[in-house]
């Protein structure tokens, strides 16, 4: 199972040098999203991830700057579902790195593959407080996502060790979380009964 780690708002970089230190040996991707600061800001909290915390380049994902995700030597780069990338830079970064985008329609998702995506992130499977009076997707759509491309889909939207073995049945390569991990005060103890609950879990 991949496990994907989504940074939330609210964190600061000393939130995520402290969870993300302790969250390392369960994670595959960390994912660095704030939309709502600007591109110094991002830059300046990659550096300082990269430097003060164990987490390797390869496994940071920036989220929408390509041109950080390359100077950073990043692992990947993410991209919402209507976010541009032209196809030189796109041709570009995948020599390098792992390059996503978040989709909603199955539509979506095939057009991701058609692009030169590497995977898919799919939500929101369950309820979300982040996506309140919205409709989960639910596991069977999650199936049509899966069967519909061929490119690795990762699941996303209210997971955790509850459902997550809810999950691996739709032939998704793994999971993203956010509050499951942010919200609790032993975010690796979370991360290692995801992937064990993962692992136990009928195909």
């Amino acid at each position: 199972m991949e496990l994907h780690i989504i940074s939330a708002s609210y964190q600061t970089i000393n939130d995520l040098k402290k969870q993300w230190t302790r969250l390392y040996p369960w994670v595959d991707a960390f994912h660095l999203r704030y939309k709502e600061k600007t591109k110094k800001e991002v830059w300046q909290m990659a550096c300082s991830l990269l430097k003060e915390t164990p987490i390797p380049a390869k496994s940071l994902v920036i989220n929408g700057h390509a041109d950080l995700a390359e100077t950073l030597e990043a692992g990947g780069l993410h991209l919402p579902e209507k976010w541009p990338i032209s196809r030189e830079i796109l041709a570009r970064l995948k020599g390098k790195m792992r390059v996503g985008r978040s989709v909603h329609s199955v539509e979506s998702a095939i057009e991701a593959e058609r692009e030169g995506m590497d995977y898919v992130l799919v939500g929101h499977i369950f309820p979300s407080a982040s996506k309140p009076g919205l409709s989960p997707l639910g596991v069977e759509r999650l199936r049509e996502f899966v069967k519909a491309c061929s490119i690795p889909v990762i699941a996303i939207g209210g997971i955790g060790t509850q459902n997550v073995d809810k999950i691996k049945p739709t032939g998704s390569r793994g999971v993203a979380v956010i509050s499951a991990v942010t919200n609790h005060s032993h975010p690796e103890q979370v991360a290692e009964e995801m992937k064990r609950r993962w692992n136990f879990a009928s195909q």
